[in-house]
């Protein structure tokens, strides 16, 4: 089920599912999703389903709404769609409430009906290296490792981790919890409820016990003692045993890993305390290693833009042709489900494609001559070398008619996605590719698909325009590419 989210406004953090009926949203009262903002219309506009598709639609308000900043008057919403009505800003979620987590139930408690125990106060029941214990929880980690270490995005991430750590400690439901840079209230970052499982009672005050004093700690309750079986807080919210401990990123960011032992059966120990703060740890080092491979990316886009606007003063056009056919490349490769380091490479081979035309003095060189000079001069700069192989085969062409006479699979598959990008920038004669003229490029490409191109790699694109993402420009990619629902959510963008 989708739904959309409060970003920004004062209705922040408020949230609604879309349903069957649709969901009209304004400052009325009677509104399915009522403002408060005096920037919106009584009835301001509506979201509703067609099938799996969803749009919205602007009521003829005064202010007008606004998809990703553009005012419409009906459009359909697509993963990630920033909506704004007058102050409010609204972000469209296809997989709204997925695993329960829009059903959490927060409470405030005083603790006094628990037993808490810290993990400095551990020091009797530290296990051996032969312990089964110890065996069993070093296989944890490292398996906990290797699975952040194949993910290149935080919320990616997020999800993987907290599915393994319900699973590897039996828990009702894992879940990520940050602080909210700006107001300091509690924020769902994410969480995993194992199938037929129920997402249960969330204790704030535990929560933000473990952020304020940076320790992991362990919650059991005595439901079956009689010394606690009379608490009121204990019978009320069902809590049996709950282990928080807190995630260290590095940059700022305070989190806790929660996990809910709601069911009887379940009585989390000493040990298992130990393993939660150890995958805690591992999940703070990975978001931070992702942070900074984000940010690395960042730096190396900045320096290529800015070779691009220089050389754009001799060769005025070439920076919005060269990021223009970089955006085509990489929503191409985001269709084929490459890889974020190959998505790098091939969006940088595009925008340094002609590079010796940028730093020549002369006129634009022939194809296959500026290929090789192009080549040869990043070679000796020793400046992305990684993108070599796809600029010396940019010549290349699916029949083997290329100067290499490379065929096919023959050609890399990144290359393959060059030369369509290619294609579609020489079709459309260098105007912006606009959805009506992106689909009208890409029937003339398929006249010429068994001569140059690879019928998958077109059949990719043909997707890519269908979602919308091919015609997005490389800059909106990036701040895509860049945002999460973590970093969003805490204000830390």
């Amino acid at each position: 089920m989708a739904g959309i989210r409060v970003k920004n406004g004062p209705n922040q953090g408020q949230s609604r599912a879309i349903g069957e009926r649709p969901v009209s949203i304004g400052r009325d009262e009677g509104c399915d999703f009522p403002l408060q903002d005096k920037g919106a219309s009584r009835r301001h506009a509506e979201v509703f389903r067609i099938g799996d598709m969803y749009f919205i639609r602007d009521l003829e308000s005064k202010n007008g709404t606004f998809v990703n900043d553009t005012r419409i008057g009906e459009e359909m919403l697509r993963d990630g769609d920033r909506i704004q009505i007058g102050g409010t800003v609204f972000v469209f979620e296809p997989k709204y409430g997925e695993n329960g987590e829009t059903d959490l139930k927060f409470f405030e408690d005083d603790l006094e009906g628990y037993n808490a125990l810290r993990l400095e106060d551990l020091t009797s029941v530290n296990v051996g290296l032969g312990d089964a214990y110890s065996e069993q929880h070093l296989r944890a980690i490292y398996r906990l490792y290797r699975l952040a270490a194949g993910e290149d995005s935080e919320d990616g991430l997020v999800k993987k981790t907290l599915g393994f750590a319900a699973e590897s400690l039996r828990a009702n439901g894992a879940y990520l919890f940050g602080k909210n840079q700006r107001d300091g209230s509690i924020v769902s970052l994410g969480s995993h409820v194992p199938e037929g499982a129920r997402s249960g009672q969330i204790s704030r005050t535990i929560i933000r016990r473990v952020l304020q004093d940076k320790r992991a700690l362990l919650i059991t309750d005595a439901m079956h003692d009689d010394r606690f079986s009379s608490n009121e807080s204990v019978m009320r919210h069902h809590i049996h045993t709950v282990i928080c401990a807190p995630v260290a990123t590095g940059d700022g960011i305070e989190c806790v890993l929660y996990l809910a032992g709601d069911d009887a059966s379940i009585s989390f120990n000493e040990q298992e305390l130990e393993l939660t703060a150890a995958m805690a740890d591992q999940i703070g080092l990975s978001l931070a290693n992702i942070s900074s491979r984000i940010l690395r990316r960042e730096h190396l886009f900045s320096a290529v833009s800015l070779i691009l606007k220089v050389a754009d003063v001799n060769r005025p056009g070439l920076h919005a042709v060269n990021t223009r056919l970089a955006g085509y490349a990489r929503s191409i490769g985001l269709a084929m489900r490459f890889e974020a380091e190959l998505l790098e490479r091939l969006q940088f081979a595009a925008m340094l494609h002609n590079y010796s035309d940028m730093v020549a003095p002369g006129g634009t060189s022939p194809g296959e001559a500026r290929v090789g000079l192009t080549v040869e001069l990043l070679a000796r700069e020793k400046f992305l070398p990684q993108i070599l192989g796809i600029i010396e085969n940019q010549e290349e062409r699916f029949d083997g008619s290329g100067p290499k006479g490379l065929r096919g699979e023959e050609i890399p598959l990144a290359a393959r996605v060059f030369h369509v990008a290619l294609g579609l920038e020489n079709e459309l004669g260098g105007k912006a590719g606009l959805p009506g003229r992106l689909a009208g490029a890409l029937a003339a490409l398929s006249g010429h698909l068994s001569r140059r191109y690879d019928r998958n790699v077109l059949k990719a694109a043909q997707e890519a325009e269908k979602s919308g993402t091919l015609s997005l420009p490389l800059d909106e990619q990036w701040r895509q590419r860049r945002s999460s629902r973590l970093r969003a959510l805490l204000n830390a963008d």
